[in-house]
Formats: structure tokens, sequence, C-alpha cells
């Protein structure tokens, strides 16, 4: 009897902690540095100068002129009449008021324009982590994790944020971050903001990223333990 208690013990063990290994999730989402974080667990976006890694799409590339003494900065949507409402905990940033509610309104000129969020993976082998995250953008926007491209848009003049993907309109754009892209401790995503028709500027994306390191083989081992302690109680009642 004690051996039986022993194995299904340890069998509940295995098969639990399966279960926690498998749910490690990071929420990410866009709020500016004058903002809460919405509960996300990634940094506010924050303004950069045009890297290495940017792609050519043929307009100048910017270092958005952010108000140092307020970073960049939250944009309320009350209304879906030209941008669609922030996707989940997320909400609509810029380095300025540019979105078609603000007051006064900063216009954006033409060209390419840089922000940053980081996260923290601590892991031994950050290939166990995958996830996506939904964006949205004016005029359109490209992805990057760690330096690596993830889309291209579509669309090229933008006489309106919706003419192209991403865009301004609907559920978000679905960029997919390949486990392959993750490295261990900081990651990095950049967004190259693209305005190309003059007017309203920001982005918004939210997601997750999740790890599930190898949780079959522990599954396997504790329900194994857990069968063959039924297997012995059997023998034993025989």
């Amino acid at each position: 009897m004690q051996l039986f208690s022993k194995l299904s013990a340890l069998g509940v063990v295995f098969v639990v902690a399966t279960t926690f290994a498998s749910a490690d999730t990071l929420s990410l989402g866009s709020y500016g540095q004058d903002a809460g974080s919405g509960g996300n667990n990634n940094s506010a976006l924050a303004v950069i100068a045009p890297p290495s890694y940017a792609y050519n799409d043929g307009l100048p590339d910017f270092t958005a002129p952010v108000d140092p003494l307020i970073g960049t900065q939250y944009l309320q949507i009350t209304n879906s009449s030209v941008w669609s409402l922030p996707i989940g905990d997320s909400s609509w940033v810029s380095y300025a008021q540019t979105s078609p509610e603000s007051s006064p309104f900063v216009n954006t000129p033409n060209g390419n324009y840089f922000f940053t969020s980081t996260f923290d993976i601590e892991t031994k082998d950050p290939s166990d982590y995958s996830g996506a995250i939904s964006v949205l953008a004016d005029d359109t926007a490209i992805v990057f994790l760690n330096g690596q491209i993830l889309n291209v848009p579509t669309g090229s003049s933008y006489p309106h944020c919706s003419n192209g993907t991403p865009t301004c309109t609907g559920s978000g754009t679905l960029i997919y971050l390949p486990s392959s892209d993750f490295v261990s401790g900081v990651n990095t995503l950049t967004f190259q903001v693209v305005q190309a028709g003059g007017a309203d500027f920001g982005v918004d994306f939210d997601g997750t990223v999740s790890s599930v390191p190898e949780p079959s083989s522990l599954l396997l081992l504790g329900t194994g333990l857990i069968g063959s302690a039924g297997a012995l109680m059997r023998r034993m009642r025989a």
C-alpha cells in the first residue's frame, strides 16, 4: 500500500508540474510612457533612431521628435469612425498627439518612424517560446523581433491608412513571433511605423508570448506512474 501511495503521489506531481509548465504566458500590448501598462508584461513603447535593419520602402527614415518630459503618448480613441478602437488591453501610441481625435493636432511628415518595446524571458532554451501580436497602424507598420523582419506591408501611397496592411481598421493584422527569433533574456520588438499619406499617425498592438518547455515527457512519465500504481493496487487486491 505504501508503494502504491508513493507512485500515485509522484505521478500526480508530474502531471500537475506539466500543467503549470505549459501556463507560462506573457501579455504584450502597446502603451505610452505617459500612461499605465494596462497589465501588460512588456515595456512602454519608446522612440528610437532608425536602426540598421530598417526596411527600405523608399521613404526617408526619421527619429520622431518626442518630448523628453512626456515620452511617447497615449492616444485616446473613443469612436471607430477613422481608427478602430484599441485591441485588448493595449492603447494607440505616438510620439505626440497625432490621432484623429487629438486636439491640438500634431501633423507627421511622410517617412518612417521607429518605436521599441522589450520583454524578458528567462529560459535556457528560448526556442521553447512562441507567440503572436495583432497590429493596427496609420498608415502601416513593419515589425521586427530582435532585428529580424516579420512582415512586409502592402500598399504604397496610402491616401488613407486602410489602403494597405497592417491597417488602422478592423481587428488588426496578425503577425507571428517565430521561436527561432527569440533570445534568452531581454527581447526587443521594433515597430517601423510608416507615414505616407500625411495627417494621422500612430500604432497599436496586442498579443501574447508563451513557453511550453517540453511538457509531453513529464505528462507521459506522470500518467505512467499513476498507471503503474493502479496495476500494483489491483495485483495486491487479487
